[in-house]
């Protein structure tokens, strides 16, 4: 497969769909200043070369009552791709990198409750070339990677954009069930956004077998209510970003809130979590190369105050973020979305 070879609007177009990854091509078109028929061929190209896809992410409350954990793998006798290659086949691994650093390997497991989180990380161990797993549970997260945004645009653009979506901060992720059961339609329908967020509720009505008029009502029930959010996914390297990055953050006592939430304000990071370890705070983010994130390092992360030691790893291959198997070569893969509870 071809990578597509991408312009300046192609590039705006990738930034509006962070931003707005279920907006019309009519409302996209009329803030970019572009033809809407134009951006559908552009975004139909892209998503055709593998390159982007609209998915889901479900609150995490429809899918789990633990919080993930984030693991660190150090192995023996093999070699880490050997290692990684093995690992890809056990369940709810959300995220799976080779990395920098003491540890080779990294990976999140979101499982669908404690019991199960505990047998995935058990799992671990038989895997050969496993010698430790060093676990570190979340106990609070701000979820950053669906609103992390490439800069592509002017900030009227920017600003037009997510007034369309009605954006409001995320927040604090939390595992809580709805407060009723859904019903058989609503499932559906969460299933349907879950795979494809710019799904019509007229296609998704057909595919699910739903009257256009509760399919209608059903996807705005489920978008407003927050228990699926539409997310752009990109092979990130092929935009010109080829640096992602983990930190381990010592913070002084009492400091973990606000150390925190100035992360989640920087452009380059994707997601913080507090974090059961000795480094109470762990980060991930997205940055052009190193030179970028040497910058990153001493120019942003040093004006934070509360910091008590940085550790800092780069991952070296990503073959999987958000469920979402990633390969440099042909672009993006399987979606091993998780199971609804």
């Amino acid at each position: 497969m071809t990578r597509p070879l991408l312009d300046e609007l192609d590039r705006r177009l990738i930034g509006a769909l962070h931003l707005a990854p279920r907006a019309t091509w009519d409302d996209i078109g009329e803030i970019l200043a572009a033809d809407a028929s134009t951006l559908k061929r552009r975004y139909d190209r892209l998503h055709e070369a593998r390159m982007v896809r609209v998915i889901g992410q479900s609150d995490w409350g429809m899918h789990s009552t633990a919080m993930p954990v984030h693991l660190f793998l150090d192995i023996t006798g093999e070699t880490p791709l050997a290692v990684l290659h093995r690992l890809r086949d056990l369940p709810h691994l959300q995220l799976l990198a080779q990395i920098s650093g003491d540890y080779p390997l990294y990976a999140v497991v979101h499982a669908p409750s404690e019991a199960a989180t505990s047998e995935a990380i058990d799992r671990m161990f038989s895997v050969p070339g496993v010698r430790r797993v060093n676990a570190l549970p979340a106990l609070s997260t701000l979820r950053r990677g669906i609103n992390w945004d490439p800069q592509f645009l002017t900030d009227t653009e920017r600003t037009g954009l997510l007034k369309l979506t009605g954006a409001r901060p995320e927040g604090t992720a939390t595992a809580t069930p709805p407060a009723k059961p859904l019903s058989e339609a609503e499932r559906t329908v969460v299933a349907q956004l879950i795979q494809d967020s710019r799904a019509s509720a007229a296609s998704i009505a057909r595919a699910a077998g739903l009257a256009t008029s509760t399919a209608h009502r059903v996807v705005r029930r489920v978008l407003d209510e927050g228990w699926v959010k539409p997310r752009l996914e990109i092979v990130s390297e092929w935009l010109g970003f080829r640096t992602a990055f983990i930190l381990r953050l010592r913070v002084a006592p009492g400091e973990t809130p606000d150390v925190m939430r100035r992360i989640d304000q920087l452009p380059q990071t994707r997601l913080a979590a507090h974090v059961a370890s000795d480094m109470s705070v762990l980060a991930t983010g997205l940055v052009a190369d190193r030179s970028a994130l040497a910058l990153f390092i001493d120019n942003e992360l040093a004006r934070i105050p509360g910091l008590m030691a940085v550790s800092v790893d780069v991952m070296l291959a990503e073959p999987r973020r958000y469920w979402l198997d990633r390969d440099l070569a042909s672009g993006l893969g399987e979606f091993h979305a998780p199971t609804l509870l």
